[in-house]
C-alpha cells in the first residue's frame, strides 16, 4: 500500500512540475536521503506568491507517524546595489506520506514580504529563495534554492 502512495506522490509531484513548467513558473526541489528516509525541500514561485515547503517520506514507516521538522526560508531581493532580505523559520510535527509533495512551511506573498508592486506582483529585481528542511533525528537536511529575475515593471 505504501508503495502505491509513493507512486501516487511521484505522479502528483510530476504533474505539479509539469503545470509549473507549462505556466512558465520557476520551481526547485532538493532531496536528501538515507536508506528509505527522504527529506524534501521545494520552492515554487507564482506571479503573486511563493510556496516554500518541506516534508519527510519513508516507505518503511506508517503514514500516521510524525517527525519534527524545521523549515527555514530566506528570500533576497536585489535591486541595483540594495538587497532586501527576509527570513522565517518554523518547527513542527509533520506526518509521513504527504500527498502532493512538501506541505509544511510557508506560502508567502510579495506584499507580506514588502517586495510587491501596487498590483500585488513581485517588484522588478533578482530574487533568491532558499528553503532548508531539517530533521534533527536523522540529521538530514535538504536545501532547495531558486533564483529568478523579475523584469516586468510595476
Amino acid at each position: 500500500m505504501r508503495a502505491g502512495i509513493f507512486a501516487g506522490l511521484a505522479a502528483v509531484a510530476a504533474a505539479a512540475a509539469a503545470v509549473a513548467l507549462a505556466a512558465d513558473l520557476p520551481t526547485s526541489t532538493a532531496v536528501a536521503e538515507r536508506g528509505s528516509l527522504k527529506v524534501v525541500s521545494r520552492a515554487l514561485l507564482a506571479p503573486r506568491s511563493a510556496e516554500l515547503m518541506g516534508v519527510w517520506l519513508d516507505a518503511r514507516r506508517q503514514c500516521s507517524e510524525q517527525r519534527r521538522l524545521r523549515v527555514s526560508i530566506l528570500v533576497d531581493l536585489v535591486r541595483g546595489s540594495t538587497t532586501t532580505r527576509k527570513s522565517r523559520s518554523r518547527l513542527g510535527l509533520v506526518a509521513n506520506c504527504a500527498e502532493g509533495g512538501p506541505n509544511f512551511g510557508f506560502t508567502v506573498t510579495p506584499s507580506g514580504l514588502g517586495m510587491s508592486c501596487a498590483s500585488g506582483r513581485w517588484k522588478p529585481g533578482r530574487y533568491v529563495f532558499v528553503v532548508r528542511t531539517f530533521d534533527a533525528v536523522s540529521q538530514l537536511r535538504a536545501v532547495a534554492t531558486l533564483s529568478h529575475e523579475e523584469t516586468r515593471r510595476c
